[in-house]
């Protein structure tokens, strides 16, 4: 057995064992191994697999870096910052005094180095085969992790000239608004909104996985239109981190939908408290603006923290976020206060009969005309039960929907993952022109987004997961 079959073996076998999931040792012992490859020389099979394990690899590490003992941070709380553009989901945020900033950085600068050999990887040239249809979909994580919009770009059109998949149309989808091309996301929009549960099981990805909604990305592309609009040159698609200084918020209204009783009880609360005035919201040191390309992403800074996303708009900032948690039972919750856990004894309970609360979030600012730093509008915080089919709603129930005035003042830009201010993106270095634009070929099979016609579907072939979205590619 050679050398690369051994290392495919080892590959292959970590990852489909569950218990090599915590041996620390071999998993270094394998990433040195992938490092260490030639992409010239290995097979594809194998490029694959170790791009694959990567991924997985810097994923793991980032939920278990420098991070509060909260779980659910680890979770999400730190992912966009650590990942890139893979950040998204709803979980809390702790102080910026309880990460560890040195290991975060190091974690970064490994990652790039680590993505930049993915991106190697992944050059499979025989274009028609099952493996170079899987590298198109694993190039767009990549270049998202690298926070390269030029090698997003290189991926998306390559993947756009082929004829796409369910899942593949649902890869595409996620990776256009990177780009700012809101005419080809709803085109692909439209054919998910066609498939069963298509847009739904894109927002409970986000809940799940550390990447945007989408779809709240998707309606507010529709509410401003922006299909209408050309894509932005892709050197102008800079990812940069912006810290936020302060941020001030003043009660506006409340609204409860159809229980006006609810409301005036807290109307009735607020009023005791004597006049609104405005309140600086306390340590802000873990909220930041991040724009990601065309995108923009917001840590909340609501008791529920959760990422907002939204198109990245001239003088505005214009996100939304949305998180789901079960409520628990009195018994549960004094389970919970005992430091128990509550979900364990009694079996997992029956979703059908589980209540979920939602919460939303929403900023909506404009940029102040004196004060390039402030942004002004108004803050939404929207919670709402999502009972069981069976149990009707009361007052109890009713949904309390908050609005507040809202300044946020943007800080200075933080530091990328190279260690260096990010003030323009980085020139891609497998394009020859240095960053000038090209068309892409597109060839007879390419999607609709290329081609306003309608294509065929292809032939099944074997499945493959991918650590991106935990689709399966047909």
């Amino acid at each position: 057995m050679s050398k690369d079959q051994q290392l495919l073996q080892e590959i292959t076998i970590m990852m489909t064992d569950p218990t090599q999931a915590q041996n620390d040792a071999k998993i270094d012992t394998i990433m040195q191994k992938i490092r260490n490859l030639d992409p010239k020389k290995s097979s594809d099979q194998l490029r694959l697999a170790a791009c694959h394990f990567m991924t997985m690899y810097h994923t793991r590490k980032a939920m278990t870096i420098g991070m509060s003992e909260d779980p659910r941070m680890q979770q999400q709380g730190m992912m966009p910052q650590l990942m890139g553009g893979m950040g998204g989901g709803g979980g809390p945020q702790g102080p910026q005094d309880k990460l560890n900033l040195e290991a975060v950085e190091k974690f970064k600068l490994a990652q790039r180095r680590d993505m930049e050999l993915g991106w190697n990887l992944l050059n499979i040239q025989s274009s028609n085969s099952q493996a170079a249809r899987t590298a198109r979909v694993l190039k767009i994580e990549v270049a998202q992790r690298l926070e390269d919009s030029f090698k997003l770009k290189q991926a998306f059109d390559d993947l756009m000239t082929k004829q796409l998949s369910e899942e593949e149309n649902m890869v595409a989808f996620t990776a256009a608004p990177f780009l700012g091309d809101w005419k080809c996301m709803m085109k692909l929009g439209k054919k998910i909104e066609k498939m069963p549960g298509g847009l739904e099981q894109l927002h409970m990805m986000s809940l799940q996985l550390p990447i945007p909604d989408f779809t709240l990305v998707y309606d507010l592309c529709k509410e401003y239109k922006l299909s209408k609009k050309p894509a932005p040159k892709i050197e102008t698609l800079s990812w940069q981190l912006f810290n936020v200084k302060k941020i001030r918020v003043k009660f506006k209204d409340v609204d409860c939908g159809q229980f006006e009783q609810k409301r005036q009880e807290l109307m009735t609360e607020i009023q005791k408290q004597g006049d609104v005035e405005w309140e600086d919201v306390p340590s802000t040191s873990h909220v930041h603006v991040k724009r990601m390309g065309a995108l923009c992403q917001a840590v909340s800074f609501g008791e529920i923290p959760m990422m907002l996303n939204g198109p990245w708009l001239d003088d505005k900032i214009h996100v939304r976020g949305r998180a789901e948690m079960p409520l628990m039972s009195e018994e549960m919750q004094q389970q919970a206060m005992q430091g128990q856990n509550p979900w364990m004894g009694g079996g997992m309970p029956d979703p059908s009969q589980m209540t979920i609360l939602i919460q939303e979030e929403e900023w909506n600012l404009t940029k102040s005309k004196d004060d390039e730093k402030l942004y002004e509008g108004t803050y939404s915080l929207r919670q709402r039960p999502q009972l069981p089919k069976n149990k009707a709603i009361t007052p109890e129930h009713a949904p309390v929907n908050m609005i507040f005035d809202c300044q946020v003042f943007i800080g200075e830009q933080k530091m990328d993952g190279t260690g260096s201010n990010k003030t323009e993106e980085e020139k891609n270095p497998n394009d020859p022109n240095n960053g000038d634009e090209k068309d892409t070929p597109v060839d007879d099979d390419s999607d609709e987004c290329a081609q306003d016609e309608e294509v065929e579907e292809t032939e099944p072939v074997a499945p493959i997961v991918t650590e991106f979205d935990d689709l399966e590619l047909d």
